[in-house]
């Protein structure tokens, strides 16, 4: 390139650097950008770049500047949106620059940066008030305008054609290749129906502009949220929350840990009269204590063993992603309390029995968290009228939260807790902390799963498993003390 063009070139470089930082900084002045090296290095400053180019699996997605969270660069790139969507792809942009306040501009090649947490900044872009979202199998979440209009559904006995106007929720089970995709449709009324669904693919433009592509066999959750006025199904659980209740930590490299319940605590009587003989009722007194809304993910599993160089656990074929984390022994989810301890600088640690129950009983007294009675497609187990039942463990959070906001407190997997496994609860301490002896052969699992039948997943139920056994049935949700 002949020098002239080349010196235009760079000017041109840098006016436009700079008129991108001119315009991040007018916009806020309440923080920085942080770019980590796979080096070690880490710089301040402002990332000159107006969109980020991210092949997907289900198409190009442009992200730009003002909507980015974070961006992590390795086996598999990531995109985090201040708004809350997860994208996975590879990267196309080559290069980067970064502003700094108090030094030159630095030229940054993407191949050398492990992560960039990005500071929140007023978005320019279009938004939509109520958006429509896919999430998928592996964890990737879409808003934008769910583009397929109307859904044949297969039933037992007879087929519905249903218009998305009409629908709140489609949750997608699929199981291996040639098998159906079962669906469970709830609608705007509240009516939930169930069956095959036709379609083979859906389109999603996102809130950005591209239209991308999805199969059915890869979708988890379609929300059609700009249509719903009601306020208590479970996609929109939260509005059932206070928030302040909720608390949310985060890592020191600026990703969040797991969303956690305030929960006050207080005395409550746990067990029940006609259970097992180790369920038999005993009054109890667990103080406050905020506990996971819920399951372990693999995504949040595995996001530990990459940190740590643990071998990640088997998904038993059922995914990963969104799925709760199962194939790990007591050992293991201790380890992984210990190293979020650690990464969020606040004490994690499993629940104690007590606390377990309290918060899976929700203030109710009765055999499930909803009555006495089974009612079809509230939790996941081998004969709950769920369309994972008996055949896999869900998505954690596709049914309907307890009064206290938590999900999948009965079904789906057992829990560990920290808990030693006793006959009965006389020995139990009465303020709710964890009754243990040392060097213990057994461990108390709780809430029943998706291979177990209804009597299992009972409020009171308890199951004990060895330490160090893995199983696909297994999983669980941590306790963060409150400081």
């Amino acid at each position: 390139m002949p020098k002239s063009l080349l010196d235009a070139h760079l000017v041109g470089t840098i006016l436009l650097c700079y008129s991108i930082f001119n315009i991040a900084i007018a916009q806020n002045n309440s923080g920085v950008d942080v770019l980590t090296l796979k080096n070690g290095d880490s710089y301040n400053g402002t990332v000159a770049h107006e969109t980020f180019t991210l092949q997907t699996y289900y198409g190009i997605i442009q992200v730009p500047y003002v909507a980015m969270s974070l961006l992590q660069l390795g086996t598999q790139d990531t995109i985090q949106t201040h708004q809350g969507e997860t994208f996975f792809g590879r990267l196309l942009d080559k290069e980067f620059t970064l502003l700094r306040v108090l030094g030159p501009a630095l030229p940054i090649i993407t191949t050398d940066i492990k992560d960039i947490s990005f500071t929140t900044r007023p978005t320019r872009q279009p938004t939509f008030k109520a958006p429509d979202s896919i999430e998928t199998e592996n964890g990737m979440r879409f808003f934008g305008e769910i583009l397929d209009t109307d859904f044949m559904l297969k039933g037992s006995d007879s087929v519905q054609l249903i218009n998305r106007k009409d629908i709140h929720l489609i949750d997608i089970a699929s199981f291996s290749e040639g098998q159906e995709h079962l669906c469970q449709i709830t609608l705007n009324n509240g009516q939930v129906l169930y069956g095959e669904i036709n379609n083979s693919h859906f389109q999603l433009k996102t809130r950005f502009g591209q239209t991308l592509q999805a199969p059915i066999g890869e979708i988890s959750t379609l929300a059609f949220a700009t249509n719903n006025n009601h306020t208590n199904l479970h996609f929109n659980h939260r509005r059932r929350l206070s928030p302040g209740n909720i608390i949310q930590d985060y890592l020191t490299d600026e990703t969040a840990a797991p969303e956690m319940l305030i929960l006050r605590g207080g005395r409550f009587i746990r067990g029940q009269k006609q259970g097992d003989r180790d369920e038999l009722p005993a009054a109890t007194n667990p103080g406050p204590f905020a506990i996971g809304i819920y399951e372990i993910s693999f995504t949040q599993y595995d996001k530990f063993c990459d940190e740590t160089n643990r071998k990640k656990p088997d998904d038993g074929g059922f995914g990963r992603g969104n799925r709760p984390v199962i194939n790990v022994s007591w050992k293991d989810a201790k380890a992984y309390t210990e190293w979020l301890s650690r990464m969020t600088r606040k004490t994690y640690r499993l629940p104690t029995d007590a606390e377990w129950e309290y918060a899976a009983r929700g203030a109710t007294s009765t055999i499930y968290w909803w009555g006495n009675e089974l009612q079809t497609g509230k939790a996941n187990c081998s004969g709950c009228g769920s369309i994972w039942d008996g055949e896999k463990t869900a998505p954690v959070g596709r049914f309907l939260p307890n009064p206290y906001g938590l999900h999948d407190t009965a079904g789906n997997v057992f829990e560990w807790v920290e808990d030693c496994f006793h006959n009965d609860f006389l020995k139990a301490p009465e303020d709710g902390s964890a009754h243990v002896i040392p060097d213990c052969g057994q461990r108390v699992i709780r809430g029943g799963a998706w291979s177990f039948p209804p009597a299992e997943i009972r409020s009171a139920n308890r199951w004990r498993d060895i330490p160090s056994r893995h199983s696909d049935d297994t999983g669980f949700r941590v306790v963060r003390e409150l400081d």
